[in-house]
């Protein structure tokens, strides 16, 4: 039947002539019919009240005015995404209230996705459409509206349903997910012509590409639903759920044994929700438990442990390459219900960016909720990633540095430190750069452009972007860890990363010291050289994103203003440092981006690049810092809420020796 993931034959020829009628197939999907008013009571409560208010008072003649005049059938990109959030939308207020006007409304978003003629802007072979993203959320949206609308469509339009998803749903998400199987097979995958949407790139790698990101869980989880929701109505639906289960098995693994994962929070986020649907089905109506093969308790703890809130980013997570959104309580509450974790309770209820429908199904109130304990906080994730806070709330305390491998969606910002406290981010990786490399904004994906260190004016190894935003060849690895009561020394060694682009390097190494407690970090960067001095520097970003990230240099101190906090700074280096600023060179409609550069004076075979900072208040009066070199390394000195604080760096080994002394 197949030939590189192409269906060749109708495969309409058997289901076209198939009617709802007689065979009701697999209904209450999410939750029965008595299931409603206990819905209901959980609508009504203080965690959710809001967010169903918002539900109910969304601008429906706005979107009936869409629906009807505004939409364009080869815009799936933009317009079938908000078709389909009308109708999943609509038909859940429905199935709930029983408000025939939404039920209406349902139904005409409904009856305007079935007039497109394609659910996604994807092909392979030039013309057979694959699923990635939006044949996938069709798909989910017009099985739930089916199961929640299914006592107020017609018979017909149920036979339409019925008619239309296996060849513009379910088939398109088998064809991607065939190719991510066996790329080898794939018969060229490229933008439809005939859709509203074009982007030069380059695909001949995306099938492989694409088995190691979240584009493979959100196929594979509508492919599962469609399976499930057709069952014997369609004839292939044994081979589709066939194909969902040697991925998801191939998939797994991009989880880490601790629930890490490497594209990071906000794609872990999108990738987590797409599979928690599939497998809250197939557990309740097929009774298949495949939950087990991802660390879902710690998955959470990796989204929680990477909150960053601050003023400019309110539900921000430690970004990352493109992450940094917050996950939405759906996970939480799912996860909470299913493993009876309070903690994974507390997140839900606490530190959620947004509700969802499904937050409301699986919230179960029966979980006690349980914050975790500890005066701080501290992860090193099977990832690489580092993560020191102090909590959860926008005045706390987090410092993360990026160590670990390459990932679809990453910067390269190998060793890049971001520090966030008082609400404000005080050094920042700049948020989501463009995606289109050649947006004139796509240079701040490079090494120059994060907080991280830069030989003779080059950073380390990434890509060009043809192929979009895919891994690259760079990695970290962390080397040398310590954690003790009141503080945490980890070593990366980013060797690899420079030496793929620089022939010269011997050693990069940066060395993270972190008081969580006194809001004091200090950064030591190492290079070693093979034959040639070099010049090296450490660079820093502040958030400007509303215009108010200061710099000001004194001499070997530098102090970063934010409006509600600051970040002070002192430098040395073994061969002399100086200190100056600049702004990253892109056009100044798309930011401006104010930096600092740490830089050694001479140029060195081994250099070293030390600096102490700490966050305060505005209000406040700075830290004393004093860094002194001495002849086994440095000693820094500082004074901060009452206690003295004493950091002595050892250079003798290749990886610096640390000691912390508190009097």
């Amino acid at each position: 039947l197949t030939t590189g993931g192409i269906f060749l034959i109708n495969p309409f020829s058997i289901a076209s002539t198939l009617s709802a009628k007689g065979n009701t197939g697999v209904t209450d999907l999410l939750f029965p019919e008595e299931e409603i008013p206990e819905i209901k009571k959980r609508l009504s409560s203080l965690l959710f009240k809001d967010f169903w208010n918002e539900l109910l008072n969304k601008d429906l003649d706005a979107d009936r005015r869409f629906l009807e005049e505004e939409i364009q059938y080869n815009n799936q990109i933009r317009h079938l995404a908000r078709a389909d959030k009308i109708l999943q939308r609509e038909a859940f207020i429905y199935t709930i209230t029983k408000d025939k006007s939404r039920g209406e409304l349902a139904r005409l978003a409904l009856q305007t996705i079935l007039k497109f003629n394609k659910w996604d802007y994807f092909v392979e072979a030039g013309k057979h459409t694959i699923g990635l993203q939006r044949a996938p959320f069709t798909t989910q949206s017009v099985i739930l509206a089916y199961d929640w609308l299914k006592n107020f469509l017609t018979e017909d339009e149920k036979a339409e349903i019925l008619k239309q998803l296996p060849e513009k749903g379910c088939e398109p998400c088998y064809r991607s997910l065939y190719g991510m199987l066996y790329p080898d097979k794939v018969v060229g995958w490229g933008f439809d012509p005939e859709s509203s949407y074009y982007e030069e790139l380059d695909m001949r790698n995306w099938p492989k590409i694409l088995s190691r990101t979240n584009l493979r869980a959100v196929p594979m989880s509508a492919l599962g639903l469609g399976a499930i929701f057709l069952g014997n109505r369609h004839p292939r639906a044994k081979e589709w759920m066939d194909m969902v289960k040697k991925s998801y098995d191939a998939f797994v693994d991009m989880y880490a044994p601790d629930g890490s994962y490497d594209e990071g929070t906000g794609y872990c986020r999108y990738t987590s929700e797409e599979l928690i649907v599939l497998l809250d089905v197939l557990k309740r109506k097929q009774g298949l438990d495949w939950s087990q093969k991802i660390n879902w308790k710690g998955v959470m703890d990796f989204l929680l442990m990477t909150v960053m809130p601050s003023k400019s980013h309110p539900q921000g997570h430690v970004n990352f390459g493109d992450g940094g959104r917050g996950f939405g309580s759906d996970i939480a509450f799912w996860v909470a219900h299913n493993f009876n974790d309070p903690k994974s309770q507390y997140a839900g209820i606490h530190h959620y960016a947004y509700h969802k429908i499904f937050s409301v199904i699986w919230y179960d109130p029966k979980i006690k909720e349980k914050a975790p304990e500890g005066k701080w906080f501290y992860r090193h994730f099977d990832i690489g990633w580092v993560v020191v806070s102090t909590g959860f709330e926008p005045d706390d305390f987090v410092v993360a540095m990026r160590s670990g491998l390459p990932a679809n969606h990453e910067h390269a910002d190998r060793n890049s430190v971001i520090v966030k406290c008082f609400s404000e981010n005080l050094l920042v990786d700049n948020w989501h750069p463009p995606y289109n490399h050649k947006h004139p904004a796509w240079a701040l994906r490079t090494s120059p452009a994060h907080n991280t260190v830069l030989i003779d004016g080059k950073g380390h190894q990434y890509h060009n972007g043809l192929e979009g935003t895919n891994a690259s060849q760079a990695e970290a690895k962390i080397i040398h860890e310590e954690v003790k009561d009141n503080y945490i020394v980890v070593t990366s060694d980013a060797t690899q990363a420079y030496e793929l682009v620089n022939d010269n390097v011997e050693n990069v190494l940066r060395t993270l010291v972190v008081l969580p407690e006194f809001r004091f970090l200090v950064v030591l960067d190492s290079l070693q050289t093979k034959n040639r001095p070099a010049n090296f520097k450490a660079r820093w970003f502040i958030e400007n994103e509303d215009n108010q990230g200061k710099i000001v240099i004194y001499d070997k101190t530098f102090i970063f203003h934010r409006p509600a906090a600051k970040l002070i700074g002192v430098c040395e280096s073994d061969l002399s440092v100086k200190l100056l600023q600049d702004k990253f060179p892109v056009p100044a409609e798309h930011g401006i981006y104010p930096y600092l550069d740490v830089s050694a004076e001479r140029s060195g075979k081994t250099v070293n690049l030390i600096a102490a900072m700490a966050a305060y208040l505005n209000e406040e009066e700075a830290p004393k810092i004093k860094v002194d070199k001495v002849e086994t390394g440095w000693y820094v000195n500082s004074k901060i809420d009452g206690k003295k604080i004493r950091v002595s760096v050892v250079l003798k080994d290749r990886i610096p020796k640390v000691s912390v002394q508190l009097d």
